[in-house]
Parts: structure tokens; sequence; C-alpha cells
């Protein structure tokens, strides 16, 4: 049986939607110097403004990621970017911290459908070119940022930063035009050698969920990290300038896009080669950590402009691949009839991150500075680098046989 996979065009469309993902919802890291003073915010009440995006998109990825099993994906996918384009668009009406705590809320609702519906998509891929298919959330995820950085700096240094969101959300709404058209690519017919999709009781029970959420978790709290506090440390510690905060901050979202499709396409070629795919990921996945702490630790304490744009683009490029090593584990441990609902749970546990870590970001900058808060990052990056050694020695499809599972995955034709 030929394996039902993604079309390039729908990788594209996906690849886009991630990006605009992550435009959105770092434009307010971008504004926030700006934000700040014209609001009156402390760093512990700007934390909590990033915060609040969390609240609703953590819970939303678990009910996503169920969704995403058993419904139209292509409906998920249109009616999340609505939401969060709308969000996006109306913050550049916010008045306050109530009103950009509220629109951070539904935001965190529409961009929580995006990465289990991505999953589910980009799951149907062969493993020789899972990887590859999977630079749509690693380059996306990054690219979005970069995107966003240099837009909304050229935008936020001409016009404010109320302008840039209402760019930014125009610009997300035109993306549903195509993927309006994109049905008949998006909802196909199950592949008929799939297993069932597994009961969250039973998945829930799998070490190997906890640790790739512990390793998600890692990850996404130093990404967070960079996102929502690198520019903030540009300006206020290092006396950059937000032309220069821009250009600096974009040079890292560079790295990252770049070792997206670096990571995917060396991992991919090697298991095409006829290397052992668990190890060439788990191995790329383990030396990318490690040079993420490292790398973490050296841009706090860099004095030099070149020693600086050294160690983001070191520590970028490496954030990339680490990535891309994420869902595609996440999306092999699962198969390909229950992605959706592990990548909801593991990006679930990992996106906590996005809750806990601006708040004690925020406090420690307030109470210690940004040594401290650099110090904690790098070593949440190390434990979840133990977690992935110790449980997961193998990246292979998980034995769920013998468990009870659900009614048969489809891609259905004609879903509800």
């Amino acid at each position: 049986m030929t394996p039902i996979t993604p079309s390039r065009a729908l990788v594209v469309m996906v690849g886009l939607a991630i990006m605009l993902n992550y435009i959105d919802r770092g434009a307010i890291s971008i504004a926030a110097p700006l934000i700040k003073d014209e609001m009156g915010l402390t760093a512990t009440g700007y934390g909590l403004v990033v915060s609040s995006f969390f609240w609703t998109y953590v819970p939303m990825l678990m009910l996503a990621g169920w969704l995403a099993d058993k419904v139209s994906v292509h409906r998920l996918m249109a009616a999340g970017v609505a939401v969060w384009a709308i969000a996006t668009l109306v913050t550049g009406f916010a008045g306050g911290l109530v009103s950009l705590v509220i629109l951070r809320l539904l935001m965190g609702v529409g961009e929580g459908v995006a990465f289990p519906s991505a999953s589910k998509l980009l799951a149907r891929a062969p493993e020789a070119s899972r990887g590859t298919a999977n630079v749509a959330l690693g380059a996306g995820l990054a690219m979005g940022p970069l995107v966003g950085t240099l837009a909304g700096g050229f935008i936020l240094a001409r016009y404010g930063w109320r302008p840039m969101f209402l760019v930014f959300g125009l610009v997300t709404l035109i993306w549903l035009v195509p993927w309006l058209r994109m049905r008949g690519q998006v909802d196909l017919p199950a592949d008929p050698g799939d297993a069932p999709p597994v009961g969250y009781g039973v998945m829930l029970r799998t070490p190997a969920l906890w640790a790739m959420s512990a390793y998600h978790f890692a990850g996404t709290y130093a990404l967070y990290f960079v996102i929502a506090w690198l520019p903030l440390w540009l300006m206020k510690v290092r006396g950059y300038d937000i032309t220069d905060m821009a250009l600096l901050t974009a040079l890292f979202y560079l790295g990252q896009t770049v070792g997206a499709a670096f990571g995917a396409g060396i991992t991919d070629r090697l298991i095409a080669g006829g290397r052992s795919a668990s190890t060439v990921r788990r191995t790329a996945g383990i030396i990318g950590f490690v040079v993420s702490v490292v790398g973490i630790l050296a841009i706090s304490q860099t004095t030099t402009t070149a020693g600086l744009m050294f160690w983001l683009v070191m520590t970028s490029v490496w954030f990339g691949s680490n990535t891309g090593i994420i869902f595609t584990a996440g999306q092999t441990l699962a198969g390909p009839a229950s992605a959706g609902r592990w990548v909801g749970v593991q990006s679930a546990i990992g996106n906590l991150a996005g809750i806990t870590g601006p708040v004690i970001t925020g406090l420690i900058v307030d109470n210690a500075g940004y040594g401290p808060a650099f110090v904690l990052a790098a070593g949440v990056v190390l434990v979840g680098l133990i977690a992935f050694i110790v449980g997961v020695p193998k990246l292979a499809p998980v034995d769920f046989s013998g468990a009870k599972t659900r009614s048969p995955a489809t891609y259905p034709q004609n879903p509800v």
C-alpha cells in the first residue's frame, strides 16, 4: 500500500501558518520596550502579559490534539488562524494591562490548534523524509520571529507599536484565502495500514511521552526566554537602540531557520543512506541541547558585539535543529494515527514553560537582574537533556499492542 504523504504545497502552507503563528505571538516582545513605557508596566507585569497567552494555549493544545484525530484538520486550522489573527489585529487598540491579557488569552485559543494539526498532517511523511517535512515546523517557528523582528522593527521605528499589530493581523487573515481551497489535500482517507488512535489513558501511561514532554518543556523554556526577553536585554542591559536590537535579534532567528533546514536535511540524508533513524535523531537531539546550554551561558557573559553575534548564531543554529527533533520524535513515537493527540499532550506539557517562564524571569529580573535568569534557562535545558537521554533510549513507534484503542484512524473525506 502506497503511504499517504503530504503534498509540497500543503507542507508550504503549514510552514507559513507556523511562521505567522510566531510572528503574531512574538510581536508583543518586539513592542515590549514601547508598550512598557506607554502603559507603565513593570517587568513582572510584562511577564504576566506574556504568560497569559499560555493560560489558554496549553489546554487548547490538549483539546486540539484530540480534535485533530477526530474531525477535519482543514476546518480546525482555518478556525484557529482566524481567531488568532483577529486577536492580533485588535491588540493594536489595547488600552492597558487588562485588555492586553484578554487579547493574549484569545490568541492562545486560536494558536493552540496549529502544532497538533500540523503534526497530524506531517506524520504521514515516510521516516527518511519526515525531518525535511518537519522543516515546516522548525523553519516556520524560526522565520516567524525573524520576519516579525525585521518587519516589526521597521514599523515600530517609523509608525509605533499599534500599526504593527494591525498589519500582522491582516497579513495572517490573508493566509486563509489559499487554505480554504486546499481541503482536498488536507482531509484525505487514512492509510489502511495505520493502527487505530490510542486512548489518552494508555498514552499517559507511556514513559516516553513524559520524557519527550520534559524535553519539549526544556526547549520551549529556552526558546520563549529568548523570544520574550532578548530584545529587552539587548536594549536595557547592553544599550543597543531599536534598530540594532532588531538586527541582533533577527540574526538569532536567521541562525535558527538555517539550523532547522540544515539539521533536517543532514539527518534525513543519513537515514536515507542506511543509518539508524533512532541513532541519528537521538544524537542530533543530544548535541543540540548540549550546545544550547553552553550558548545560553556564553551569551550572557560575552562583552563584545562580535562575541555576542558569534554565540547568538552558534546557539540559534542548534535551537533550530532541536525544534525539528522535538516534533519529529513525537510523531515517530506516536505513529500517524495518534500523532495529533501525542503532540497535543507533549506540546501542552512543554508549553507550561510559557506559563511559568515569563513570570519567573520577570521576578528574577526585577529582584536580581538578568544574570540569574540566563543561568536558570541553561539549567532547565540541562534537566530536559537528561530526561531525553534516560527516558527515550530509542526513537521508534511505541508498541501499543493489546491496549484498548479508539475508533479507526481517518483523514475523513467528509468529516464532521
